[in-house]
């Protein structure tokens, strides 16, 4: 794990080689001939039959309540428990880097330190939520630290593409990841896992489910272990441990929910997560015998109650407390060692209201108390209030689709920050939909950045961003085909200045590209295709040029059909070339292109298999400059669900 000073990704002046890029008329002249050869493609596959087993996908991130994918006027993914068991995935962000315009970066392999990009956008621009609650840390990285999320015990997961502030709040400038974790279900089930594989990898599971009464459970728990890989390479950055960096990650998850009465429920849900990796640290004061280790707990409670108040009216109310907390040691010839906390409290009271012909209201209040300590005393103590109002209305009159949303939010040390999303549909006939939004946001700086010893600002002012979006979609039964222009401009944004040492409002970027998804089945095929051109730019600097280790070009293709008794699936992901900050100036980091396969079936009533091959072709490649990624690695495992 290198020292670096944590940002958005902004990256500073550099007097090293500037990344030439195309001009932007160019760039928007193949983006439509794009756009109009999707539009054509679509046509034709109108008659590709839907495979009729397959139920149309649903979504609730895009308004706050369900609504078919084909329906929402954001850019969302849809990642369900039935697709994450057939990618054999173990980590969440190997799920996370084959959706549309989000790319990942890890300084090595499992439970290292990195980030993910949405449309160009990351850190404390990407807002995550676990099961409804702000996930980002209040620390001076502002990330999630999603690298310590394992996938065991996520149900489902929705990405939002862009900025969506106006429903979500601060630090949603570039998209939303919202994680809902497993629940109950009235058919009691159960099932153990187990996997094991390269690297001395291997996971067991168990979960079970079930309804007494009145009353539905859910427990679960999963341990996670592996050698993993040597994360520097010691061509690149001297003094490094040459070892393996291993890591090892325990979560629990479970929940009790009372149906009090019809459409009246009152619930419990608990989460943790603990993961610990050991990691490198190079330059003049590493040495190859360092031993460093890293440990990341995040934990969950909530208490929440679901109310059907009306026919028409359905109410949600929540408690919420969550805590990240992050231990650092670090045993070497200049020992350190160090363990600060964040932790978010809510409460969030969420309705919506069905206004008839096709209209939906919705609204609500949210309160947080968001804080940071040390353990250690390094840090001080500090806590801050935020409180918000949000309404929303969308509905169709004659084949036009609207959607508002406005919300006001009260942050301690900050005035009033006021966003708003404005999204309308026009329905063309034939399966097709023209679909443009315009949306404001705000970001307001984590604790961390405030008042982190040597390099914080109480004076920061929150980042402020506006996005447009055009886009055309094809939709039948299963089949969604979307292609998307977005562009999104930011400023303020914070960026470690070196003439003072603190973080600045300093910078300022651009993101505009284009997105074409495609998801359905076709002829007994399940696809899921999207390529994403993209020009995110520093705007503060001379020539515009590409922000640090972002790709200008991303694309990914899955697909899987079942032959016998054996589904068999693949997944192909490429990154175009990025620049990085290298040991003597800037570097690019190459292209690369991965191939993963996977194959499941079942042994008998209760007993089912699955298999991996992760990164088929052995691609050497890095997402930061000298760290090393996880090459060729199989996988196998074997599912016990009893018949209850």
């Amino acid at each position: 794990m290198s020292q670096q000073f944590p940002s958005n990704g902004v990256a500073p002046a550099s007097s090293g080689p500037r990344v030439v890029h195309a001009s932007q008329p160019i760039f928007f002249r193949t983006a439509l001939a794009a756009a109009i050869s999707l539009a054509g493609l679509n046509a034709q596959a109108q008659t590709a039959p839907a495979d009729a087993t397959t139920l149309p996908p649903v979504v609730v991130s895009a308004t706050g309540y369900p609504q078919p994918l084909a329906d929402a006027l954001p850019g969302v993914s849809v990642i369900t428990r039935e697709q994450i068991e057939q990618s054999g995935a173990q980590n969440l962000t190997t799920l996370l880097q084959q959706v549309a315009g989000v790319q990942v970066t890890s300084n090595g392999g499992p439970g290292q330190s990195g980030n993910v990009y949405v449309r160009g956008f990351g850190g404390p621009d990407v807002l995550v939520l676990l099961d409804g609650v702000p996930m980002n840390a209040q620390d001076a990285t502002g990330v999630a630290y999603l690298n310590n999320f394992t996938t065991d015990q996520i149900q489902r997961i929705e990405i939002i593409r862009g900025n969506v502030s106006a429903i979500y709040g601060s630090g949603a400038i570039g998209g939303v990841v919202l994680i809902t974790t497993r629940a109950g279900s009235k058919k009691p089930q159960a099932s153990i896992s187990v996997t094991a594989g390269s690297r001395n990898t291997a996971t067991v599971s168990a979960n079970a489910s079930g309804q007494v009464g009145n009353t539905a459970l859910q427990a679960g728990v999963s341990r996670y272990t592996t050698q993993g890989v040597s994360a520097i390479n010691p061509a690149q950055l001297s003094n490094a441990n040459p070892n393996s960096n291993g890591y090892g990650n325990t979560t629990m998850n479970g929940s009790i929910v009372q149906t009090l009465a019809p459409g009246q429920s009152l619930g419990l849900r608990a989460f943790s997560s603990k993961g610990r990796a050991s990691y490198d640290s190079y330059g003049v004061y590493a040495s190859p015998t360092d031993t460093n280790l890293s440990s990341t707990s995040q934990d969950l409670y909530q208490l929440f109650s679901d109310n059907q108040l009306t026919a028409a009216w359905k109410s949600h109310l929540s408690v919420s407390q969550q805590s990240t907390t992050n231990t650092t040691e670090n045993f070497s010839a200049y020992p350190y060692s160090g363990t600060y906390r964040t932790r978010v409290q809510q409460l969030l009271w969420r309705n919506v209201v069905q206004l008839g012909s096709g209209w939906t209201a919705t609204g609500g209040l949210e309160w947080k108390s968001q804080g940071i300590s040390s353990i250690t005393g390094s840090i001080p103590s500090r806590d801050r209030q935020a409180k918000a109002a949000f309404v929303g209305l969308d509905g169709s009159v004659n084949g036009n689709e609207f959607q508002l949303n406005l919300r006001h939010d009260a942050i301690d040390g900050y005035s009033g920050q006021n966003t708003g999303y404005l999204g309308y549909g026009r329905e063309l006939g034939g399966g097709f939909k023209a679909i443009a939004s315009y949306s404001t946001a705000f970001n307001a700086a984590p604790l961390g950045y405030l008042y982190a010893p040597y390099f914080g600002n109480a004076n920061l002012k929150p980042e402020k961003a506006h996005s447009a979006e055009a886009g055309l979609q094809w939709s039948q039964g299963v089949n969604v085909w979307r292609a998307t222009l977005f562009q999104t401009k930011a400023t303020d944004q914070w960026q470690y200045d070196f003439t003072t040492s603190t973080f600045q409002n300093i910078a300022s970027s651009r993101t505009r590209g284009l997105e074409l998804t495609a998801r359905g089945a076709w002829n007994g095929w399940a696809y899921d295709a999207n390529l994403t051109l993209q020009q995110p730019v520093n705007t503060s600097l001379p020539g515009d040029p590409t922000l640090q280790r972002r790709a200008r070009s991303l694309a990914n293709v899955s697909v899987n059909r079942e032959f016998g008794a054996v589904l068999y699936g693949a997944a192909l992901h490429y990154s175009g070339p990025r620049w990085d900050n290298g040991s003597t100036g800037k570097v690019t980091l190459g292209s690369y292109t991965t191939v993963d396969l996977t194959a499941s079936g079942a042994l008998s009533r209760d007993w089912s298999w699955n298999a991996r091959v992760q990164n088929l072709f052995d691609k050497k490649y890095q997402t930061v400059y000298g760290y090393n990624r996880e090459p060729l690695g199989v996988f196998v495992g074997l599912t016990w669900r009893p018949a209850l």
